[in-house]
């Protein structure tokens, strides 16, 4: 092959390799005028220091919560400090840090007047933890029965356990706000009979709370006075 020959193939395929690759210089060209457009609209925009002080306020420090490990030892003080490990407990469920409480040492049968110990625990705990300005997580405050009917000279206050359940749980939330708990973060709820004392937060939701089992749950005193417990849940939330 001459040497012409071989320029020619050359001259050919340098031709098609342009003409392949044309449209880079217009991309190229469009890039360049894109990013000159925003340069000038940078330039001409000013800054609004109002809005910038609302997005700094709007993402300014948070307060530093507590965690629930920090939660549960104050909660586990509280019990050592009262001398009740024995009538009362600290655990956890998917809800967030629970402080149960037995029902010897909260509330007769049949009564929703706090004992003494209750108060003492009450005050402890909204002292250490749920009188916190800072701290937002909502309370739970639930009352929780024996399966004993409801005395018939009772039953013009209270119909039912869910009733008695219900207002056991507001007297302590009552209380807890009158000590200075933010009662925006303060809720109340009654279970009746029907999560014993012996059963899980998944035993509940998932159904296994039937009569046969409220029944197996209070056979003796000693159940029933787990079972008029006061539980107080601090949320994840």
């Amino acid at each position: 092959m001459s040497k012409e020959n071989v320029e020619q193939q050359i001259d050919e395929a340098l031709g098609s390799i342009k003409e392949e690759q044309s449209w880079l210089l217009t991309y190229a060209d469009m890039m360049t005028l894109l990013f000159a457009f925003f340069v000038l609209l940078f330039s001409m925009s000013t800054i609004d220091p109002v809005k910038i002080s609302q997005l700094q306020d709007g993402m300014g420090d948070q307060p530093e919560l507590k965690s629930f490990n920090a939660i549960t030892e104050e909660f586990e003080d509280i019990l050592e400090e009262l001398d009740i490990e024995e009538q009362a407990k600290v655990s956890r469920d998917p809800r967030g840090v629970t402080l149960e409480i037995d029902g010897d040492i909260c509330f007769q049968s049949g009564s929703t007047t706090l004992h003494e110990k209750l108060v003492q625990v009450l005050d402890l705990a909204a002292q250490k933890v749920l009188a916190d300005a800072g701290d937002p997580r909502l309370i739970t405050v639930e009352g929780h029965t024996d399966s004993d009917p409801i005395p018939k000279a009772l039953t013009n206050i209270f119909p039912t356990n869910w009733e008695l359940s219900s207002a056991r749980a507001s007297k302590v939330v009552n209380y807890l706000i009158d000590i200075g708990v933010n009662s925006g973060k303060l809720q109340a709820s009654g279970y009746a009979d029907r999560w014993p004392a012996n059963l899980s937060w998944y035993d509940v939701r998932s159904g296994k709370v039937n009569d046969s089992v409220i029944m197996e749950n209070n056979k003796t005193e000693s159940q029933k006075k787990l079972n008029r417990r006061i539980k107080i849940v601090f949320s994840k939330n």
